[in-house]
């Protein structure tokens, strides 16, 4: 094989590897593998994740009751309702086969991930249509294939990974429609859009970026048939879209009461925050989070209570604590102590490209306004709801492409 065709398969060769690790990670060494550890959990035992038994209860009480329960200010009820009605449903099934809980739980973590394969291999397909370059394929591609974070995500029991898979998807057949105009890419791109919205809120904003990029095809498009063709689209996915956000947001937030619940983590022991310093975010604390190796929403408080170094430890490693594999192989610590380092390249290189970029494509803004608006959600919620849990990166997850 020539050297260039070998060079070529480097993005194919790191998608298999991302899928091998993924497969690996749930079946031998991930945590949430291996279910009957969850029904030992207590305040006092948080291995991973702090809110896991909240998201077996919301999947139970849909299996058992058939209904979604009412809205409270829990960690899980106000959540969109989607990832628990689908695996209620399958919960409810297996049920009849296997008398086990942890049986059960364990087959609904395969669930997550295929999702979380689903979405890898929908990041190579996108990757592969917005640049030609094989290096920057590889260095997407190698990015969604073995950030911890998202490796993670294939073995939890929670709705990230069906959103990671919705939201990829959706961006995927949005840039094939502005590559190509066939109406049945930008048909999948809203119905996955849709989903994306009835599994988290925060899939609210790919709909916005969908309409951005209508918006951007309709004022480039000279033919009058075809501008009329795009604004029909334009009107039905801002009637669709808002919609179908607010039902969710009247079911999810809104109960019959007219109360707003977001989820009350503020009030919680040690999650509080304090917006009104300027330091909060501005203070980017690397040696505290090196010292770490990780961003757990109730650690190093230097790291948890400073926006720049919460928002970019989560997006590494999520917010949680990996406390009981770095007791027993410190080398891991080690590891996860280089991928801080390493990962700067992404921030870094960011910021940098900005000055390098001459013409801005369609995909380019819409990129732009996502994070922007990401942000913006981010800031004002903060301000509102002062918490560590409501400034990690799983607010960036929808829109992360």
């Amino acid at each position: 094989m020539e050297k260039n065709n070998r060079i070529a398969l480097i993005p194919l060769t790191l998608l298999i590897l991302g899928i091998i690790v993924r497969l690996a990670y749930v079946n031998y060494f991930g945590f949430e593998s291996h279910p009957q550890e969850y029904m030992n959990y207590s305040p006092g035992n948080q291995s991973y994740t702090h809110d896991l038994p909240n998201h077996i209860q919301y999947i139970q009480f849909v299996a058992n009751n058939l209904s979604l329960p009412e809205v409270d200010k829990s960690l899980e009820y106000p959540q969109q309702p989607l990832y628990y009605l689908i695996m209620g449903f399958f919960y409810r099934i297996l049920e009849y086969f296997f008398s086990s809980v942890g049986t059960i739980l364990g087959i609904l973590v395969w669930f997550s991930a295929f999702f979380s394969i689903g979405a890898l291999i929908f990041a190579y397909f996108l990757t592969k249509r917005i640049s030609k370059s094989v290096w920057i394929q590889s260095f997407i591609i190698g990015l969604f294939a073995f950030t911890p974070a998202f490796v993670y995500q294939a073995g939890m029991i929670g709705n990230d990974p069906l959103s990671a898979f919705l939201s990829a998807g959706t961006f995927f057949f949005l840039v094939c429609y502005i590559q190509e105009e066939k109406t049945k890419n930008i048909i999948a791109s809203i119905f996955l859009s849709v989903l994306s919205v009835f599994t988290k809120i925060s899939g609210g904003i790919i709909v916005l970026t969908i309409l951005l990029a209508l918006f951007y095809k309709y004022k480039n498009v000279q033919n009058a048939i075809k501008q009329k063709t795009i604004l029909t689209m334009i009107y039905f996915v801002f009637l669709v879209g808002f919609l179908c956000l607010g039902v969710a947001l009247y079911r999810a937030y809104v109960p019959s009461t007219g109360e707003f619940r977001f989820v009350e983590s503020y009030s919680y022991e040690n999650q509080q925050t304090d917006p009104t310093r300027l330091s909060y975010f501005l203070n980017f604390n690397l040696t505290d989070l090196l010292k770490e190796g990780e961003s757990y929403v109730y650690g190093n408080e230097n790291v948890a209570r400073t926006l720049p170094t919460f928002l970019y430890g989560s997006f590494l490693f999520g917010e949680y604590s990996y406390q009981n594999i770095t007791d027993k192989w410190p080398i891991i610590k080690t590891l996860m102590q280089f991928i801080i380092i390493l990962g700067l390249l992404f921030p870094f290189g960011i910021i940098i490209n900005l000055f390098f970029i001459k013409k801005w494509s369609i995909i380019d803004y819409i990129s732009a306004f996502a994070v922007a608006i990401n942000l913006v959600l981010i800031i004002s919620f903060l301000f509102r709801y002062p918490s560590v849990a409501n400034s990690d990166f799983r607010y960036f997850a929808p829109s992360f492409l």
